[in-house]
This record gives C-alpha cells, structure tokens and sequence, in this order.
C-alpha cells in the first residue's frame, strides 16, 4: 500500500473503522473462483498488501496457509493482533512488494486495492513480474484494480466522501475529494483527518495519487508476464453501486516460467 499516507499511518488505527465492506461475502467468492480451479483448503496463499488482515486472516480461519505482505507496519501490526485474536496461523511481513522474495512458490496470489498505487510505466509492469515469479506453475493470481471507464462515471456523479465516526472519547471526521485526470488515467485525491478526542483537536491532509487501468492494459501486462487472464468480474460478484468501478481479474500463470525458487 502507498507509503505516505496518514490512512496506512498514523491513523492505521482507524482504518478499520473506516473500512466497513463485509468481508466474509467476498472470501466467499474468492473461495469459490480457488475451487474452481482446483486450489483447495490448506493451499498456500500469498495476501500481497495485506492491510489490516481482513482478508488474510479469514482465508486462514477457512483452512488456507495465508502469508500476508504489507509495506506498513502499522497496518501490520493491526493485523497481527486480529491474527492473534483469533489463534490464526497466518504469517506476516513488512515489506516492499517491488522488493519482496519468497522461498517458496504459491498456489495463489490476492492483491486487492493495491494495484492502483502504482502509477509509474515502470512499477506497473514490474509487480505482474513479481507475481509470477512467487506463484507455481498453473498458479492463480486475483486482483481487483479501479476500472478507468467505470471510475469515470462513478467521480462525475460524486467526487466527495465523508464519514464521521463516534469514539468512545470522541470523533473522528474523514473527507475526500477526488479529481479525475484524464490524460493520465489518474485519479488526484486530497484526503484529511479531523480528530476530536479528549477535548483537544488534531488533524492531517494529505494529497496522492491513484492510477487507474484499462482492460487492455491488463491483459497486455498479464501476457508480458507469462499469465493467461481465464476470468472477469465487478466488484467480485456484488450488485452494490458503491464500489462497482472495482474490476476483478483471474489469471493463470503459464507453464515454463520459473519460480522464485
């Protein structure tokens, strides 16, 4: 995840709070796409920017060997106390995804809401690299990306978000503001955290930058790799609007690439 931004930081805290999708439904998903292609319970499991564990935690509760990545140690952090809560196995890393290397291939690969945060040509390229070589030969990779037509009319509707959330000694208030730059295919966002706790008041704005994708850009970048995309959804399988501009993407890694072994 981006390195700068007070979400993943100093306010790692809240991320959770503020995060709220349901989890389960979509592990149910992605359990469901693995089967289908015959990754089962007890597989290995690469969650690549894990976040909080959300995600990577209930794939371990469900029988997977989860391994999850996070360049934030403070959204680390969170994440091992969920994995200790609940006597999770699951492993984790602070890392750099460009930087990363395993001892051991995959049988499968999540990347979710990560992928947007690359927006140099270069890095772009470089992560699907890094995927294939951590994953086994007819490894499966699933990644959600913002879909840059989708993400358009999404912004052009509402380019505001706001949340405001009760604490038990307080409030904290969340705003966004997004501005498409067409161009590029990015998304400028400004985004700021207002605390009230305790009777005194703190608060952070930050500005960064997501990039979008094409569905052509994928694919080639897939090809470049040594992937064959099999599978496409919105928003993995979901009817909500909020978040429809979420493309989900199943890949197979080709035969005769090697691994990170």
């Amino acid at each position: 995840m981006g390195a700068g931004r007070p979400y993943y930081h100093e306010f790692a805290w809240a991320y959770d709070l503020l995060q709220t999708d349901p989890v389960a439904p979509r592990i149910d998903f992605i359990q469901l796409v693995l089967r289908r292609h015959g990754i089962a319970a007890n597989s290995t499991v690469l969650d690549a920017g894990c976040g909080t564990g959300r995600y990577a935690v209930e794939l371990a509760q469900r029988g997977y060997q989860v391994w999850g990545v996070d360049r934030s140690p403070d959204l680390i952090a969170i994440a091992h106390d969920r994995a200790l809560a609940v006597a999770s196995s699951l492993k984790l890393m602070v890392s750099d995804l460009l930087a990363i290397s395993f001892a051991r291939p995959f049988d499968a690969i999540l990347c979710r809401g990560v992928l947007n945060d690359f927006v140099e040509e270069s890095d772009r390229s470089a992560i699907f690299h890094q995927f294939a070589l951590w994953l086994q030969p007819d490894g499966i990779l699933i990644f959600d990306v913002r879909e840059w037509a989708r993400t358009v009319e999404r912004y052009e509707k509402n380019s505001t978000h706001e949340q405001t959330i009760p604490l038990p000694d307080g409030t904290l208030r969340f705003h966004s503001e997004t501005a498409l730059d067409r161009w590029s295919r990015q998304l400028r966002i400004r985004e700021g955290f207002e605390l009230h706790r305790a009777g005194a008041q703190t608060s952070s704005m930050n500005d960064f930058v997501m990039g979008c994708w094409t569905s052509d850009e994928i694919r080639a970048r897939l090809f470049a790799a040594g992937f064959s995309q099999s599978e496409a959804y919105w928003n993995y399988g979901e009817s909500d609007r909020t978040w429809s501009d979420r493309l989900v993407i199943v890949a197979r890694k080709r035969r005769g690439l090697p691994d990170s072994t």
